[in-house]
């Protein structure tokens, strides 16, 4: 069996100390042996008083991030790297009252929806008569006239045009072209133009427009043009004044569990 060589024996136990020394993390000892200081970063230190890696430790995070060319970043890295990297009691008072604000809106996160602001299950006032015709007229099932052919060229819009044309099978009262407009279509004249609710609509775009409105028979429309206060005032007023308002805005609104 052959002898070992001293000096390989040697190397190798050398090595197996390094490798503990870099297992078990050595503190540094010189500036540049700090992560992230190079001779730059350890010449700017040493220029702004910190001579050795202790009074780099002693050093606040604050005094070493006014050092030029370190920064807040760097900083906390040198301190974490010394072992002097503490975090400040407000610090730690924020977070925990930022992870209280966060578990309070997982808290407050509650189901909302959508509903018409006003009146909107008002009804108006009609005589038998009235109701009568209403539904009748409901039950006319008036077609939706169509101008002939819109299906065959996208271009064609489907708005109604009276057929002209001499070969026109939709003028010719072909069934299968669909209706034609005429007098026979018309609803019952004493509920002609009425809101399918049953409302005379009356087309507002002031508070002021308000004055003289029946709130038993007639309801309001806002106009598109007016804005969100305006709105907002008109249907206010419409409220209090007991007055329907058939195009409401829409405001979100929590809702409970019980309902």
């Amino acid at each position: 069996m052959a002898d070992e060589d001293p000096e390989q024996h040697s190397d190798e136990e050398t090595n197996g100390d390094d490798l503990e020394e870099t297992a078990s993390g050595t503190e540094p000892t010189e500036l540049t042996d700090i992560s992230g200081v190079g001779e730059s970063k350890a010449d700017a230190l040493r220029e702004a008083g910190f001579e050795s890696v202790e009074d780099v430790k002693a050093a606040s995070q604050d005094d070493l991030a006014e050092v030029e060319g370190v920064g807040n970043a760097l900083a906390a890295r040198i301190k974490a790297d010394v072992g002097g990297l503490e975090v400040d009691e407000e610090t730690e008072a924020e977070v925990e009252d930022e992870g209280t604000e966060d578990e309070t809106e997982a808290e407050e996160d509650v189901e909302t929806e959508l509903q018409a602001r006003g009146l909107t299950e008002k009804t108006p006032q009609l005589d038998d008569e009235e109701a009568r015709l209403l539904g009748e007229r409901h039950r006319i099932n008036k077609p939706a006239f169509k101008r002939q052919e819109y299906h065959k060229k996208k271009r064609t819009p489907e708005s109604w045009r009276r057929p002209r044309g001499g070969l026109s099978k939709q003028r010719r009262r072909f069934k299968s072209r669909g209706p034609v407009v005429e007098a026979g279509y018309r609803t019952p004249t004493e509920v002609r133009g009425l809101h399918p609710s049953g409302f005379e609509e009356v087309y507002v775009e002031n508070p002021s427009d308000l004055e003289g409105v029946d709130g038993d028979t007639q309801a309001v429309r806002i106009g598109s043009s007016v804005g969100g206060r305006k709105r907002e005032r008109i249907e206010e007023d419409a409220e209090s004044a007991g007055i329907r308002v058939l195009n409401p805005t829409y405001v979100e609104v929590e809702v409970n569990a019980d309902e």
